[in-house]
């Protein structure tokens, strides 16, 4: 709760009005008629509300000192933050040599009658090239336990009349893997992997939905080290005809395998979608060619503008440039406004500082304005002494003056859903199409004033300084807006001397709509977050600190149970009203009985299921009720009693199974 204030004329309408008519009998004894009828009287009237108007623009007042005194602590409204996403390029044909897509290529929606075009620009430069067979592997389970067999396969006797390759072992089993080995780093990929094989020999399978799983080894920790790589299209049925098989692949490392290092691809057997529908007999491949079909890279709902021209400097201090498109996102490595002097060919890059208070007279500094786009150079202050002191360097009388490179864009319009970026505004040789496969995501409007005045205590509470882990916490939710929830743990170094000056900062991404069932790809940490919270904080933290910035240690959780409705109730609405809220309830983000997100440590009890589904009408009884915890690889283990969070953990929902059914007799 804000301090309270006072008005500083609390005087209302009607108390102006009854103020001036008993000022009327002083002023003029005559006038006896004082209703509302009467034309002086209305006249008094207007008066009053005309006062009242006044009044309330005097009110404002202490407002407007509260946003001079933020621009005073420096506090600029934030840039808006654009969605990023990732597109995907796609060649007309394979191609024998390396195709470039180059760093800021621009992919846009398609502009409608109602609705303009939306542009994303590409974030780096991408490379589609040709693969590089260089080995060949399967992996066959043994009988012991956890025990299996790899072997390295020859890739001269591919093509060769009589050979056959038995892709899953001589007995198919849950695990049991083929493996590609490429030379050259395919990450992010889309290759067409052409198999040779006979018809039908693949038994026993569905082909429309064969039970493997794709990865491309990722080198991550725990169950990330293999990544799922997406199958865009099988044209052999699971391996039981001749045909291409198309994969998006995740990004991957070197690893050596079978004595061969290189970057590896594998197809593992997994349990089917319908049982009953697994290998029989493993297929045989006679031969494989694999080529590239094109490559995905992560692009920004941005335009790019680059070289614009501000104008020439007139010697003097404190000029403003105005820049042509604006609000500006945030400025990457490399944007920056440059100065050519007069006789020079080459421009000198300045150094962009948050404000001009610490910059010498010969420190080449700016200030930019993201909100407006405006540019500033240092002023000249007179001192008491009558001398005049320079907060930054002056551009010489004549010299260029142009933004290097700069982004415009960003906002909430950029949050658009797959499939919609296929127009490309560049044309490039050999590329047919492109699209994004998943949403746009993270884009947020410019910061108001009043979210500003918000954000203000915060600023105050840290005083340029981090110590206390509500100091980290703070500053993390400063740093980015794509950060939701902020978490410090600082360990103590009594037990092990090497966790001492370690902090820990625990971050949850900001997700669009979060009420409905999050991913972990949602949940996942990217780089680009995570080096902008670290290079923001490490500007407060002290020097004796190591700061690691990581995930939470989330807990997937499964709710299954059977609930009996009342006799006036729609089984199927009760049901669908039910699985919203066990969703929405275990949350990171909006869960929790406070609706802020799961608290961080906060132990899961059976207890808070029961209490989380009294909220749901037309629940008469819960007959049954288990929890489990499903770990990244899809296996699930029962919960009983309560669940232990650790105070870096949080709680997420996996998927839920509510079975409800009217009473009988209702």
């Amino acid at each position: 709760m804000g301090l309270p204030t006072r008005n500083l004329d609390d005087r209302t309408f009607q108390d102006i009005v009854d103020e001036a008519k008993k000022r009327i009998a002083a002023s003029c004894p005559a006038w006896t008629d004082h209703n509302v009828s009467d034309p002086g009287i209305t006249l008094v009237e207007l008066l009053a509300w005309m006062t009242e108007m006044i009044l309330y623009r005097l009110n404002q007042v202490p407002e407007k000192h509260y946003i001079k005194l933020m621009e005073l602590l420096g506090l600029k409204l934030r840039e808006p933050e654009p969605a990023r996403t990732e597109l995907t390029f796609y060649l007309s044909a394979p191609q024998a040599q390396t195709i470039t897509i180059p760093e800021g290529t621009e992919v846009a929606t398609v502009r409608t009658e109602t609705r303009a075009a939306v542009t994303f620009s590409t974030d780096a430069e991408l490379e589609i090239r040709p693969p590089e067979l260089c080995a060949l592997a399967t992996r066959e389970a043994t009988g012991e336990a956890g025990g299996e067999q790899l072997r390295a396969h020859n890739l001269q006797h591919l093509g060769v009349s009589g050979f056959e390759l038995e892709a899953f072992g001589a007995r198919p089993r849950v695990g049991n893997a083929l493996y590609f080995g490429f030379a050259n780093d395919l990450s992010h990929h889309v290759i067409g992997i052409e198999v040779t094989c006979p018809t039908a020999t693949g038994l026993g399978i569905d082909p429309s939905n064969p039970p493997w799983q794709w990865e491309g080894w990722h080198g991550g920790e725990g169950e990330r080290r293999w990544l799922p790589a997406t199958v865009e299209a099988d044209g052999t049925g699971g391996m039981n005809q001749a045909g291409i098989i198309f994969l998006r692949l995740p990004r991957l490392a070197l690893r050596e395998i079978s004595g061969q290092r290189a970057y590896w691809v594998r197809c593992r057997l997994v349990e089917p979608a319908v049982a009953g529908t697994f290998y029989d007999q493993s297929p045989r491949v006679q031969n494989v060619v694999v080529r590239s079909w094109g490559g995905s890279v992560w692009a920004t709902h941005a335009s790019v503008v680059r070289g614009e021209v501000l104008g020439r400097s007139d010697g003097s201090p404190g000029q403003r440039f105005n820049l042509e498109h604006y609000p500006l996102l945030r400025r990457r490595r490399g944007e920056t406004v440059e100065v050519r002097a007069p006789g020079q060919d080459t421009w000198e890059p300045w150094t962009e500082v948050p404000d001009l208070a610490d910059s010498g007279p010969f420190d080449k500094h700016f200030t930019c304005d993201s909100a407006t786009g405006e540019i500033r150079f240092g002023p000249a202050l007179r001192q008491p002494d009558g001398s005049a002191r320079s907060y930054g360097a002056i551009p010489p009388r004549g010299a260029q003056i142009r933004f290097s490179s700069y982004r415009y864009g960003g906002g909430v319009a950029g949050n658009v859903q797959a499939g919609t970026l296929t127009a490309l505004k560049t044309s490039i040789p050999y590329v047919d199409r492109v699209t994004n496969h998943t949403d746009a995501t993270g884009g947020i409007d410019p910061e108001t004033v009043e979210m500003a005045e918000m954000r203000a205590p915060q600023l105050l509470r840290t005083r340029g300084r981090a110590v206390t882990a509500s100091d980290y916490e703070a500053l993390a939710l400063l740093a980015d807006s794509r950060v939701q929830r902020a978490r410090c743990i600082q360990p103590t170094g009594d037990r092990d001397p090497s966790l001492a000056g370690r902090v820990y900062l625990l971050l949850v991404p900001r997700v669009n709509q979060p009420e409905g069932p999050i991913t972990r790809e949602q949940l996942a940490l990217s780089d680009d977050l995570r080096q902008s919270v670290q290079r923001y904080v490490d500007e407060y933290r002290l020097l004796s600190v190591r700061l690691d910035i990581r995930e939470p240690q989330y807990h997937w959780i499964a709710v299954e149970l059977s609930a009996v409705a009342a006799p006036d109730a729609d089984p199927e609405r009760v049901r669908t009203d039910a699985e919203a809220r066990l969703y929405r309830f275990l949350n990171p983000i909006v869960g929790g009985h406070a609706g802020s997100g799961w608290p961080f440590g906060r132990d899961l009890y059976p207890s808070d299921i029961y209490a989380c589904l009294q909220a749901v009408r037309g629940i008469e009884y819960i007959e049954t009720l288990h929890l489990y915890q499903v770990s990244p690889s899809g296996s699930r283990a029962e919960i009983s009693g309560r669940l232990e969070v650790p105070a870096h953990g949080l709680v997420a929902s996996a998927g839920h199974r509510v079975d409800v059914r009217l009473r009988e007799g209702g």
